[in-house]
């Protein structure tokens, strides 16, 4: 059975500033070491720079700085997962992968309001995989221009 059909979510997980967060994995391309990237003047903070990827140019988002948990302590294992967004690839800048996990999509619970930490507007939810808790992001406010 379609993990999907069952309200399953594969969810391709990865770590931010220690805490376990999980995308939707069918909107994950691929996941690559952090490449040179180049400035843009005048852009967000929290945009990295562009980043060339086999011919492609990639916007790489510093997803610790958009999600106002600081920026990213770039390291070996810093990744970027490559994701489609409409019609353009963006990278998201993470601290290191994790696991491909499963989320029940019905067993997600409302981000906490009084947390510090990521606000609540960048998640779909939280949920339980393996005993752990992820935070579940929600890709149409993490690609939205505002910071």
């Amino acid at each position: 059975m379609n993990p999907h059909e069952a309200g399953g979510l594969l969810a391709t997980a990865f770590y931010l500033r220690g805490a376990l967060c999980a995308l939707d994995a069918s909107l994950v391309e691929e996941v690559v070491r952090l490449r040179h990237t180049t400035p843009v003047p005048h852009a967000p903070r929290y945009l990295l720079g562009v980043m060339n990827l086999r011919g492609k140019i990639v916007s790489v988002i510093d997803l610790g700085r958009k999600l106002q948990l600081g920026a990213a302590d770039q390291s070996e294992e810093s990744r970027v997962y490559i994701v489609r967004d409409r019609s353009e690839l963006v990278g998201l800048l993470v601290d290191r992968a994790a696991d491909v996990i499963e989320l029940d999509v019905a067993g997600l619970e409302p981000p906490p309001a009084n947390v510090p930490g990521v606000e609540a507007r960048f998640l779909r939810g939280t949920g339980r995989a393996g005993g752990r808790l992820a935070a579940v992001l929600d890709p149409a406010a993490v690609f939205s221009v505002e910071a």
